[in-house]
């Protein structure tokens, strides 16, 4: 038996890359499904590693708007012992109008959530999703049971302030 070795470039990508399923879902997005990631799920792991946002890691969001669209450029940062480390922008587009033609007043929304997800997965932030994992049952019943998941499992159990 040979142990695995680690490597120190991906200690980031490896506390990172596995995704709780309970934060997911299937999409059919009009050419196949995809596996979505919810939002604050992210932001929760990018705190449970590096801390609060605005202390252990951050983010920079750039609007730029045509006629039609709406572009969000997001630049991440992260702090290991005295370091800030940054990266990106990393982009992405929305359509400013509806195909009614009414303004979609969620777009520049829609861009930053988008932007921030593949800018964290630059980090390794959910990579089995991105890798396609989660496409074998298999592999979420896996990571279900390496987790602790159950059908009966709560997401997040709220208990009150004592202090």
């Amino acid at each position: 038996m040979t142990k695995e070795k680690t490597n120190p470039n991906k200690n980031i990508w490896d506390k990172l890359k596995q995704t709780d399923p309970r934060f997911t879902k299937r999409v059919n997005k009009g050419f196949g499904e995809i596996t979505t990631i919810d939002p604050m799920y992210q932001i929760m792991k990018m705190t449970e590693v590096f801390g609060p946002v605005g202390k252990g890691w951050a983010y920079d969001v750039t609007y730029n708007y045509t006629d039609q669209l709406v572009f969000a450029e997001v630049k991440v940062t992260w702090q290991e012992e005295d370091t800030w480390y940054r990266y990106g922008p990393i982009c992405s587009v929305q359509k400013l109008y509806r195909k009614t033609g009414a303004l979609d007043d969620e777009a520049p929304k829609k861009a930053f959530t988008d932007a921030l997800t593949k800018a964290f997965s630059h980090l390794g932030l959910s990579a089995d999703v991105f890798l396609g994992l989660f496409d074998n049952s298999k592999y979420v019943e896996k990571v279900k049971e390496d987790l602790g998941i159950t059908d009966k499992t709560k997401v997040r159990e709220v208990k009150p302030n004592t202090a």
